[in-house]
């Protein structure tokens, strides 16, 4: 059964600065809602969210990024909620809805939320409500972490995605860009994803997800049956390559099933 309950106060709510607050180990937590009132205080307002288990981090996004990855997959949106999510609650089976839910009974010492506020808000007021399930051990988690990339213009550019010693599974790959026209994926040399932004997202507009401005998606588990998960435990190599119309700065942003201590 899942539970819902407020949870303590934040720490430090002030425009300008970082608010933090410290989850109790011991449930399930499988979506925190992220609550803004206040006389100006919105998801514009936030400008980076991470979540850190025994002080390692595994989620990061800011208020518009996040809410953008939760309206591709057919969340609610709200302009003074955000959810952090740990979980598929459109996967096809249980299993797959409740996997990467982040379980703190043994091997968590700390669970620690903190969100930056943009100095604009003002009178900001942060609100916190977990959704969580019966207890169990820290197993793979949702993790969703970021990197920068730098393209030096038009043609075809590799981007180095971090999958660990041990390989993991990935979920999903945001990539943010004004200009990445497409993108081809290889593993083990061979050839697993190459196609164009209007094809992949046509292809998820059939599966009733919802693509977004200025994002290319690669999701491999599109029709929510997450078996088909990018696994890469036994990738000898893999290769994100992807296709630009011109130079940017773009941010990756990959999203995990896996052990806190791989990534």
């Amino acid at each position: 059964m899942t539970m819902q309950k407020k949870e303590m106060p934040f720490m430090n709510v002030v425009a300008g600065s970082t608010a933090s607050l410290s989850l109790p180990c011991g449930p399930t937590y499988e979506r925190l809602y992220l609550r803004m009132t206040g006389t100006t205080f919105n998801k514009t307002h936030i400008t980076d969210i991470r979540v850190k288990v025994n002080g390692k981090l595994i989620h990061q996004a800011d208020g518009i990024t996040l809410e953008a990855f939760n309206a591709y997959s057919g969340m609610a949106t709200d302009a003074n909620i955000l959810t952090v999510d740990f979980t598929e609650i459109f996967a096809r089976d249980r299993v797959g809805q409740s996997i990467g839910a982040l379980g703190t009974a043994r091997g968590v010492n700390s669970v620690m939320l903190e969100v930056d506020i943009a100095g604009t808000a003002v009178a900001p007021t942060l609100e916190c409500w977990s959704f969580t399930s019966g207890p169990a051990d820290i197993g793979v988690l949702n993790k969703l972490l970021k990197y920068p990339v730098n393209i030096g213009g038009a043609g075809k550019w590799p981007i180095a995605l971090p999958y660990g010693p041990n390989g993991t599974m990935i979920k999903r790959v945001y990539i943010k860009s004004a200009n990445c026209t497409g993108l081809e994926i290889k593993k083990n040399g061979v050839v697993i994803h190459d196609t164009t932004k209007p094809v992949n997202e046509f292809w998820q507009k059939e599966n009733r997800k919802t693509p977004q401005a200025g994002f290319y998606i690669f999701d491999p588990a599109t029709d929510n049956n997450y078996d088909d998960m990018l696994r890469t435990d036994n990738a000898g190599s893999l290769e994100f390559n992807v296709y630009m119309s011109g130079l940017e700065s773009i941010m990756v942003y990959g999203e995990y099933l896996d052990p806190l201590a791989n990534l």
